[in-house]
């Protein structure tokens, strides 16, 4: 037992699980446990039974927030050593960089000033590179490594303020910081999958070339604000192939990227381009490389519409049948600490409520509608409050309507907005 961020937290074996415990995380890769979230009041028998049959090592309880297992039997001394749990500052598998070497976690506010100057290193560098392949050079991936490691940092020290810098780009300037936007999101998206160190980096480099292939489509058919002609959306749709040539066997660039640059147009359903792919067709990386670049896209200022807030932008794309993967779009929203408008969080002073929408005033804002107490288990009369990172009330995460039994979730959404102000964001 030890004690981490003013919790008391225990270490247990996925097989001693047991319904009223409060699972505050687990050991192991995203990949080995069945849930969205990390930190929640295990009720369900089917939840016991999906954590003793995955893969974690082990699960971490909060004991003073939920059940404590019973104190096991003495070890016998003839029982071998890998009986005998991991110690707890045993790091989990896969993970990026150990603790101690992790960047220390700064305020929004704080990192928001070191993102700026990356931002603007960013224009500069990406800005020549860019330009460069334009004129069939060769792309330069030494020069701009750096940077990359630069935004990994930014990311880890605290991944919304650079991810909010990033979407505020100029017309002039929006294809290659798009790629910087995309290159922060797929290193972000990456860290969340606890993935290593190289492919982390790897998943960068993917973001920042995915693009490449529209410095050899014309300038007038990327800004240009009307519908495009038959013949243009044929020019257009050929950047992937234009790029992956562009890149051609550069052995400084990872192959992740010449994935990327191909295939993040491709759809789970077959219907994306150049090729059709669908399902399991599609590489990891190229899904993510899918969310990303349309998320920036959509939530960019553009020439021929104006933009989405996050939470509006996340609950759309989420309800995109067969565009996207729908697993690694719900770790995709996860990883952003952002809500899609009309979901349920949770928040820190026990309290549900309905995502309205990103606050106009201060972007990196969220406004909710808190309705239901968790510790009293009653609604609430619903009144509007704004969310803003590093001051007040926090969202703890997205909540499942079914795990609090909320069986007509549209319903009651509905009436949740019906009993407050008309929100169309969340309707």
């Amino acid at each position: 037992m030890w004690t981490g961020s003013g919790l008391l937290l225990k270490h247990i074996k996925p097989a001693e699980v047991e319904t009223g415990m409060f699972i505050q995380g687990f050991v192991g890769s995203w990949f080995d446990h069945p849930f969205w979230r990390k930190k929640f009041l295990l009720i369900e028998d089917a939840d016991v039974l999906k954590i003793r049959e995955s893969k974690v090592s082990a699960v971490i309880i909060d004991v003073e927030r939920g059940a404590v297992p019973a104190e096991p039997a003495p070890v016998m001394p003839q029982l071998p050593p890998a009986a005998v749990l991991p110690p707890r500052h045993a790091p989990a598998t896969g993970r990026y960089t150990p603790p101690s070497l992790a960047p220390r976690k700064t305020s929004f506010r704080q990192e928001s000033k070191r993102a700026a100057k990356i931002v603007e290193k960013s224009r500069k560098k990406v800005g020549a590179m860019f330009e460069s392949a334009r004129l069939g050079q060769a792309v330069k991936l030494p020069e701009v490594l750096p940077l990359i490691d630069e935004i990994r940092d930014s990311v880890e020290r605290n991944n919304k303020a650079l991810t909010s810098l990033v979407r505020l780009k100029n017309k002039d300037e929006y294809t290659y910081m798009h790629s910087v936007a995309v290159c922060t999101l797929m290193i972000n998206f990456a860290c969340k999958l606890d993935l290593d160190d190289d492919t982390i980096r790897s998943m960068g480099v993917a973001g920042l070339l995915h693009d490449l292939g529209k410095m050899a489509v014309p300038q007038m058919i990327l800004d240009k604000v009307d519908r495009l002609t038959d013949e243009e959306m044929v020019t257009i749709r050929s950047h992937p192939v234009r790029g992956h040539a562009l890149i051609g066997e550069n052995p400084d660039i990872p192959d992740i990227a010449r994935d990327v640059c191909l295939h993040h147009h491709e759809k789970i359903d077959g219907s994306g381009y150049p090729f059709g792919l669908q399902g399991n067709e599609i590489s990891l990386a190229a899904r993510m490389g899918a969310i990303c670049d349309v998320y920036d896209a959509v939530t960019s200022n553009r020439p021929y519409k104006d933009p989405w807030t996050p939470c509006v932008a996340l609950g759309r794309m989420s309800q995109w049948q067969g565009h996207f993967d729908e697993r690694l779009m719900q770790v995709f929203i996860n990883s952003m600490g952002l809500y899609p408008a009309g979901g349920l969080v949770r928040l820190n002073d026990h309290r549900l409520a309905l995502v309205v929408d990103n606050c106009r005033e201060d972007p990196s804002g969220v406004r909710v509608l808190p309705f239901y107490c968790t510790s009293r288990l009653q609604e609430l009369a619903p009144a509007e409050i704004t969310i803003t990172p590093d001051r007040g009330v926090q969202i703890l995460g997205t909540e499942r309507p079914e795990f609090w039994h909320f069986e007509d979730w549209a319903a009651m959404r509905q009436g949740v907005l019906a009993k407050a102000a008309p929100y169309s964001a969340a309707a």
